[in-house]
């Protein structure tokens, strides 16, 4: 404490004119203080927490990717207009029923971009499924397009596909399917048909020599 007291009579000398100077000291420093203490509060008043607020859907709780996202998996949170993703959806309904691109943290906001779309099967009948046939006749891919009509026959003549509805046309090398958003090296050129799961069973298990070693024959049909 004389230490204290020794360097402050030496900083304000001594006697009244020290204890004066010691006295502003304080004062000043006070007020310098109180004014760091009002510009705090006016910086926080001006950051985008005191601006304009939106309202986003957040993640209830974490999920993971492939997830069927249903309302009790989701939340509307109250967020500054400058913290929110652009495009964000502000009510759940946009993005309840479909599935997650990816896994999701508790409390992430939610956009399009974490989800998939409706998908292939959307309003399709409920037996049906999805089958990808590969198909090596570029000519074929050509002529047709997604909701199309056509029949699968092997290099031997059996129809091992009738009247199947087209849902996506697969790529050439590097390109997308049309509607469907896989590329070559994941599915291979070809069709995705909407079948029953019995005709799916068929193509998948047409054995190799029935293809005539040119592939299978897609056939357009009038709607």
């Amino acid at each position: 404490m004389r230490g204290a007291g020794a360097v402050g009579e030496r900083v304000f000398g001594r006697g009244r004119r020290g204890a004066w100077r010691r006295a502003v000291t304080r004062r000043l420093l006070a007020a310098g203080l109180a004014a760091g203490a009002v510009l705090g509060g006016l910086a926080v008043a001006r950051a985008p927490e005191g601006g304009p607020r939106v309202h986003v859907v957040v993640a209830a709780r974490g999920l993971p990717a492939g997830h069927e996202v249903s309302a009790g998996d989701l939340a509307v949170s109250s967020r500054p207009a400058d913290y929110a993703p652009s495009g964000a959806p502000s009510s759940t309904a946009a993005l309840v029923g479909r599935r997650l691109a990816g896994p999701v943290t508790a409390g992430e906001v939610m956009t399009e971009r974490r989800v998939v779309g409706a998908g292939l099967l959307a309003g399709r009948p409920a037996d049906e499924v999805a089958a990808h046939v590969s198909v090596a006749d570029p000519g074929a891919l050509a002529m047709v397009r997604p909701g199309d009509s056509v029949d699968v026959v092997t290099g031997t003549g059996a129809t091992v596909a009738h009247s199947a509805t087209v849902l996506a046309v697969g790529p050439e090398s590097g390109q997308e399917a049309a509607g469907l958003g896989f590329t070559a090296d994941v599915a291979g050129p070809g069709l995705v048909l909407a079948v029953t799961p019995e005709v799916a069973a068929g193509l998948a298990s047409a054995p190799p020599h029935e293809t005539g070693g040119s592939g299978l024959t897609v056939v357009l049909r009038r709607h």
